[in-house]
């Protein structure tokens, strides 16, 4: 049993009598609906509905179909028996995942690894590698994907560790598409377990995808103006003072010159004026 972390939103969104439904719960439910509704849809041979939902990089580059970006993922052509794995991996594991990072945390995350895929298959597109893509396999891989980077020693297969257990099912899905030639689901594949990895280790410990920070220059000192001479003539109020005292014959040689250059002072200001 995982222990559940207080992030203020782990808590479920409602209760079904004594049944927790969490974001990933309701997910999961809407999931199930629309594999019900693709599979009443192909029974009724309304295919042309069911690729106006597919996302394809024509579509969405030409025609500007961009609900495909999203519903894509909702369309499940046809009706799988793998689906319930996907259901498992995203109501078991996906609740782990909400409650340790939180309800927000949870959905930004989901909704990353939802759009991802397809806006960089409509950019591949753009560069002239259309393509046509459908299902929620490697949505709900990376969020197994999240589950393991948060506890990847949990015991959750026949004793295996979380982390061996996502590696194995990574390889194995990964040697499929390519024996199918499939490299559009391997495409997506790869980027929603590498940004579910790095998503989920920024929440857990901290930032690791950031510039390095220039080296701040240490604050120069300002430079302090030489301090102005003193000028004589401000200093020799003691010397009148002592020659209104005393008279002129009572002044030392040294307070005669200081007097004397005082003088020189005032007179060459009277000559710049």
């Amino acid at each position: 049993m995982i222990a559940e972390r207080d992030f203020g939103d782990n808590r479920p969104v409602t209760w079904v009598g004594s049944f927790p439904v969490y974001v990933s719960t309701i997910l999961a439910a809407v999931h199930t609906l629309t594999m019900i509704l693709t599979a009443v849809a192909m029974a009724m041979g309304a295919e042309r509905v069911i690729q106006a939902f597919v996302f394809s990089s024509t579509a969405v580059v030409q025609d500007l179909s961009l609900w495909q970006v999203v519903t894509y993922a909702f369309v499940h052509q046809p009706p799988y028996l793998l689906f319930l794995v996907e259901l498992y991996l995203l109501v078991a594991f996906g609740q782990e995942v909400e409650k340790f990072l939180g309800r927000r945390a949870f959905i930004e995350i989901y909704a990353t690894l939802l759009l991802l895929p397809p806006v960089v298959l409509a950019l591949a597109g753009m560069l002239g590698f259309p393509s046509v893509f459908a299902g929620s396999g490697a949505l709900h891989f990376g969020i197994f994907a999240a589950f393991a980077m948060l506890y990847p020693r949990a015991e959750i297969l026949f004793s295996l560790q979380a982390r061996w257990v996502v590696g194995a099912f990574f390889v194995f899905n990964a040697i499929q598409c390519v024996a199918l030639t499939d490299f559009v689901s391997l495409g997506a594949l790869v980027l929603d377990s590498a940004a579910a990895c790095i998503l989920v280790a920024n929440r857990k410990f901290g930032p690791i995808l950031q510039l390095p920070k220039r080296a701040e220059r240490p604050a120069r000192a300002p430079i302090k103006p030489p301090p102005k001479p003193a000028r004589a003539a401000e200093s020799i109020d003691p010397i009148l003072e002592k020659i209104s005292r005393n008279g002129l014959a009572s002044l030392t040689a040294k307070e005669k010159s200081q007097l004397e250059k005082a003088r020189a002072e005032l007179l060459a200001e009277e000559k710049t004026r």
